[in-house]
């Protein structure tokens, strides 16, 4: 009975303590850690690496740098947003960004939009920006594939019921004629 006891103090400590509200993260969102490795070809030489044109940290005066913050606005479940190291994308991709995560743009020229990130400037697509925090997207949801209705098969024929044999006549059990016999 005592074990019973300490059982359920337990999980009541484990219910109470799990369904706080501290420990929640309201405005969690993901952000990918994986960057894609290049398929490089041994065969083909190597291209030559440029120098980025970054602009540097140090020749902004960060206190006079007006910014306004913007959120990432994504159409698809799961998208992710390309960084780039300069406004064009043939540029080097440095990074990622998704769904309805906050950045302070710097200025937006040409359709990119330059913001301050780690001490270096970096640049989006300013077509996926927007001012206000965008909603959650829904996950996808797996349609069902229907099962088909089974299709009726035909009674299958009957066969003809074989004509009756005639039964044989009964004749008498010698047995029986004998003991009437006597």
């Amino acid at each position: 009975m005592r074990k019973y006891g300490v059982f359920y103090l337990g999980l009541l400590v484990l219910v109470l303590g799990g369904c706080s509200n501290r420990n929640k993260m309201p405005e969690f969102i993901p952000t990918p850690t994986v960057s894609p490795t290049p398929i490089v070809d041994i065969e083909e030489e190597p291209e030559e690496v440029t120098e980025h044109e970054d602009i540097p940290i140090e020749e902004l005066d960060l206190s006079k740098v007006e910014t306004t913050p913007k959120y990432i606005r994504m159409s698809k479940f799961g998208s992710t947003l390309n960084v780039r190291s300069k406004p064009s994308t043939d540029s080097d991709i440095i990074g990622y960004l998704v769904h309805r995560e906050k950045i302070d743009v710097i200025a937006i020229k040409d359709g990119w939009a330059a913001f301050i990130d780690d001490d270096i400037v970096k640049y989006v697509s300013a077509d996926y920006l927007v001012d206000e925090r965008p909603e959650y997207l829904e996950a996808p949801t797996v349609t069902p594939t229907p099962t088909p209705a089974p299709t009726p098969t035909a009674e299958p024929t009957k066969k003809p019921e074989a004509t009756p044999e005639a039964e044989p006549t009964e004749t008498p059990d010698s047995t029986e004629e004998e003991a009437a016999d006597e």
